[in-house]
């Protein structure tokens, strides 16, 4: 018995299975760094942000093992699938403050809808006057 609890006790401090995740804020960004045990980056393991159980924004790590996405919540998980058994989903929270620029944003798609309109006309404005000559 002695020796099961001891094998068991071993099989319980080796990491090989191991994968570390650290998050940090950086201005507007969130700068996620992955490894596995013994300091090797995980590359290209994907990494989910995940606000009420909705994955939010995706993205993958570089061959650094770090990946950095814009901050959209001030609390939220961060799951980084190393592939193999190789998963790890850590809880992020901060209190900076988050601006949220909607106005913006629709200011932006409509300039992006009549520039896209104004470009249609010029060029059926530019093919009307080569043809009419």
């Amino acid at each position: 018995m002695k020796t099961i609890a001891l094998i068991l006790l071993f099989f319980a401090t080796l990491n090989a299975h191991s994968l570390k995740v650290f998050a940090d804020i950086d201005g507007d960004f969130v700068v996620i760094k992955s490894y596995f045990y013994g300091n090797s980056p995980c590359k290209g393991c994907k990494v989910d942000i995940i606000k009420d159980k909705k994955v939010i924004q995706n993205t993958t790590t570089d061959e650094n093992g770090v990946a950095r996405v814009k901050l959209l919540a001030n609390e939220f998980e961060i799951l980084v699938d190393g592939s193999l058994a190789h998963e790890r989903k850590i809880t992020f929270t901060t209190d900076k403050e988050i601006i949220e620029n909607k106005e913006d944003s629709n200011l932006v798609y409509i300039l992006k809808i009549v520039g896209s309109i104004a470009g249609i006309i010029i060029f059926f404005g530019f093919l009307y006057f080569i043809k009419r000559r």
